[in-house]
C-alpha cells in the first residue's frame, strides 16, 4: 500500500512516487531527505540511524510520511477510478483508493494515541489538487494507455515503499504500537502489489 510527499518536500511509504514526471519531473529523482523519490510515494527518508540523531525515523516523522502516501495514493486511484477503461484496474483501483483511506485513518488514530503531529515538514500533508505525483502521461493518456501506465506506476510504488518500511522504518522504531501497524502495512502493501501484477498480466494477455 502504491498497500507512501509532498511535491516540495508521500512518503509512504510509500508509501505508494511515479517514476518520470512523477510525486515531479527531473528534479524526483535528484530530491533528497524530505523529496520524493522517483520511485514511491513517500517523502525520502535518511539511513536507519539512533533517532535521537536521526529526525527522520521519530514516530512523527514515520507517521508523516505514511500519511502523505496515503493520501499520494488516494489521489492517484480515485484519477483511476475515473479514467481506467479496464473494468478490471477501475476495481483494483477502488480497492487501493478504499484501504489507503483505512490505513491513513489507521495513521491518524495512531498519532493522536501517540500524542504526535502530524507535520508538514515531516511530510505530513499533501495538497489534493498536487499533481506533481501524477506521471504526465497519467495526465494526459486515456483507455487502454492509461490503465497500463497507472498498473506499472503503481507496482513500482509498492514495490519501492515495501522496501522502505522494512529497511529504513521498522529497523530504527522502538514503540510496539508503531511497529504492529508498519508491519501490517507491510502485509496490505504485498497484497496489493501482488493483487497489481496480476491485474497487469490480464491487460497483456
Amino acid at each position: 500500500m502504491r498497500y507512501l510527499a509532498p511535491a516540495t518536500a508521500l512518503l509512504l511509504l510509500t508509501f505508494c512516487s511515479p517514476r518520470n514526471d512523477n510525486q515531479g519531473g527531473s528534479e524526483s529523482a535528484s530530491n533528497g531527505a524530505g523529496g520524493m523519490s522517483s520511485h514511491d510515494t513517500m517523502p525520502m527518508a535518511a539511513p536507519p540511524a539512533d533517532t535521537t540523531s536521526n529526525p527522520a525515523s521519530t514516530p512523527a516523522a514515520i507517521l508523516s510520511q505514511m500519511n502523505v502516501a496515503n493520501t499520494t495514493e488516494i489521489q492517484l486511484a480515485r484519477m483511476a477510478t475515473k479514467k481506467a477503461s479496464s473494468p478490471a484496474v477501475k476495481q483494483l483501483a477502488q480497492k487501493l483508493a478504499a484501504e489507503h483511506t483505512e490505513n491513513r485513518r489507521e495513521v491518524m488514530a495512531l498519532a493522536k494515541k501517540m500524542n504526535v503531529s502530524l507535520t508538514p515538514q515531516s511530510g505530513g500533508s499533501v495538497s489534493p489538487a498536487d499533481s506533481a505525483a501524477v506521471r504526465s502521461d497519467l495526465r494526459t493518456t486515456s483507455g487502454a494507455q492509461f490503465d497500463k501506465a497507472f498498473v506499472e506506476q503503481q507496482i513500482g510504488d509498492h514495490e519501492s515503499n515495501i522496501q522502505k518500511i522494512q529497511s529504513q522504518m521498522l529497523p530504527s522504531v522502538q514503540d510496539a504500537q508503531l511497529k504492529t501497524y508498519l508491519q501490517k502495512t507491510v502485509s496490505d502493501m504485498k497484497g496489493h502489489l501482488s493483487s497489481l501484477q496480476q491485474t497487469q498480466k490480464k491487460l497483456s494477455t
